[in-house]
């Protein structure tokens, strides 16, 4: 469960004062309630999001009522988990109201769980254990999409069980289940190899949780295979790379294409004025996209890109996902152009801002305009095909696999080769260019 608390700063009154909101998000469910308290936005701490300590403005009063507010949600939500059960919207809202004011009758108290059979008891416990763990690497806790990948097991194995008839059990995880399981996933449901490969990786390691809490579990699981196959990823070409860099944002069928895409020519003053932000959001992200395609970045780290990352012709920035250190070329070549575009930014981020490029909001909606305006239908553009690109493009021009694993920060061949894509022209060409009597140019 996450809960901050935000300033609505559009609902500001005439005495100048904006009222207080606290948003709670748990299990895929979002509800945002009103506090009663308000406050200056010249008082307001946003960073903290608490009322900063300036005279007159009643930090300590205001402050100690929204952390009465948020202590009564994490109470009410550990009173769930104990219980094995989830908190509703509604019941979220009234315990926020009923923690401004006392006087109210105290909400509903959740609905007892039915008697759970014991299989799916465990597998509920081990999934809240699992998502209070942290990163051995990194120490940051459990992704919300980890967590609901193990869901969508759950919900999956439930699936199943109802479609058997028959609850699973510690002692039934052997070939027969697995057979049973298999055919429903793949053959009834029609879902993908790997899709069911994910599930058996959950439940392998669910099980495993079993057995150290000395369970008595059919050990046969342990035979159970989980099936990986390499279908390919989405990956920019060389000629789509090149397109991109070749848009020029001056030209006047590239700005009257852009009219169009935005609604129409716009008119002078405002919406003339708009109209050229808007332009310059869809460069920098062409801009941005093409940095993940020069480094091989996640876009969270190229959004921190900075002057001092870079040492010389070598790049050195810690990945934010697993921490491991990332070593990338910085020099131009026929393709990656990653200099220039350092240079194209350089008095632009903002001072006392070392950024490569400066930071990019709603990106993916930018790129969304810019496949239109490049032409690209082959693909969905999105920041992810940079990563992805680099790796497919590094391997064309003949770079070793190990060092492209020193650029993108990959600890296994495993894991990196689901980022590797296929050109199919460039594989062509380079079959003919390597064949005896080719006429390849």
């Amino acid at each position: 469960m996450e809960i901050t608390r935000q300033l609505r700063k559009d609902k500001v009154n005439k005495q100048g004062y904006a009222p207080i909101q606290l948003t709670v998000c748990w299990a895929h469910k979002r509800v945002r309630e009103a506090t009663g308290e308000r406050t200056k936005p010249e008082w307001w701490d946003a960073e903290l999001q608490c009322v900063a300590s300036v005279k007159g403005s009643y930090y300590a009063d205001i402050n100690a009522r929204l952390n009465t507010l948020k202590s009564a949600v994490e109470k009410a939500q550990q009173a769930a988990e104990n219980e094995g059960v989830r908190l509703t919207e509604e019941q979220v809202r009234q315990i926020i109201q009923q923690a401004r004011n006392p006087t109210l009758p105290a909400p509903e108290p959740a609905p007892q769980p039915d008697a759970q059979p014991e299989f799916w008891r465990l597998l509920r416990q081990w999934i809240t254990e699992y998502g209070k763990k942290v990163h051995p690497s990194t120490f940051r806790p459990i992704s919300p999409k980890t967590l609901a990948g193990l869901e969508a097991t759950r919900a999956r194995l439930e699936q199943f069980a109802e479609r058997q008839g028959a609850v699973p059990t510690l002692a039934g995880m052997d070939q027969d289940f697995y057979h049973a399981f298999r055919v429903y996933v793949v053959e009834e449901l029609g879902q993908e190899l790997n899709t069911f490969g994910k599930h058996i990786r959950r439940l392998k390691a669910f099980l495993l949780w079993c057995e150290e809490q000395d369970l008595p579990v059919n050990r046969r699981y342990r035979k159970f295979t989980a099936p990986s196959l390499y279908v390919g990823v989405d990956a920019l070409t060389e000629q789509e790379v090149r397109r991109l860099q070749h848009l020029d944002f001056t030209a006047p069928d590239v700005r009257a294409r852009l009219q169009l895409l935005r609604g129409g020519p716009a008119k002078q003053g405002r919406q003339q004025l708009a109209f050229e932000e808007w332009v310059q959001q869809i460069e920098l992200a062409r801009d941005k996209l093409l940095v993940c395609v020069y480094t091989g970045l996640r876009i969270s780290d190229a959004e921190q890109l900075s002057w001092h990352h870079i040492h010389g012709e070598v790049i050195k920035i810690q990945s934010g996902k697993n921490a491991e250190m990332c070593y990338i070329p910085y020099y131009e070549d026929s393709l990656f152009h990653l200099p220039s575009m350092a240079a194209k930014y350089e008095h632009r981020t903002g001072l006392g801002n070392d950024l490569l490029l400066p930071h990019c909001p709603h990106l993916n909606e930018r790129l969304a305009v810019l496949q239109q305006l490049a032409g690209i239908t082959r693909l969905h553009l999105t920041s992810k095909l940079g990563r992805k690109t680099f790796v497919t493009l590094k391997l064309y021009q003949g770079v070793p696999t190990r060092l492209v694993m020193q650029a993108t920060g990959h600890k296994t061949e495993e894991s990196f080769n689901r980022y590797v894509g296929v050109d199919t022209i460039k594989l062509v060409q380079e079959y003919m260019r390597k064949s005896p009597g080719s006429h390849a140019a």
